[in-house]
């Protein structure tokens, strides 16, 4: 199964950048194909949750590598996938921040507002406010505006 990226227009559904264009291309005209249509997160939106994370991780001292301190704040953050191991006691791990595991942006609104709330508690000395403005300022020099 091929992800296409597609674009509304006045015509109709295109491919929305050059990648898609090109898978779009092994399709054959007059075919018929199944879609489910489908608005994805907004990129914007990723990277600011992982600029959050990196940011805060960079200004820390308690966790030695990105991974782990990524699923700790995902977990606090109660983003966590819920299972039963084989005793039968519910176990919780840090879920993903994939487009796919998160694909709504509200529901990621709701992860990235509790993560902002708790990175700004981990820093001690910045308000939830200021780690936002931080944030914003090192996407916009990292990514620019959309």
């Amino acid at each position: 199964m091929a992800r296409l990226y597609l674009k509304k227009t006045l015509t109709g559904f295109e491919p929305a950048d050059e990648t898609a264009r090109e898978q779009h291309r092994k399709y054959k005209l007059g075919e018929v194909y199944r879609a489910d249509v489908v608005k994805p997160r907004s990129y914007r939106h990723h990277c600011l949750v992982m600029c959050l994370l990196h940011l805060t991780y960079e200004n820390q001292d308690r966790y030695q590598d990105f991974e782990t301190f990524r699923k700790v704040i995902a977990k606090a953050a109660g983003h966590t996938l819920e299972y039963v191991d084989l005793e039968g006691v519910v176990c919780q791990e840090a879920a993903s921040l994939s487009y796919d595991a998160i694909p709504d942006d509200v529901e990621f609104g709701k992860v990235m507002a509790s993560m902002l709330t708790i990175c700004a508690h981990l820093l001690h000395d910045i308000s939830v406010t200021d780690l936002e403005q931080e944030v914003l300022r090192y996407v916009d020099s990292h990514y620019g505006r959309p």
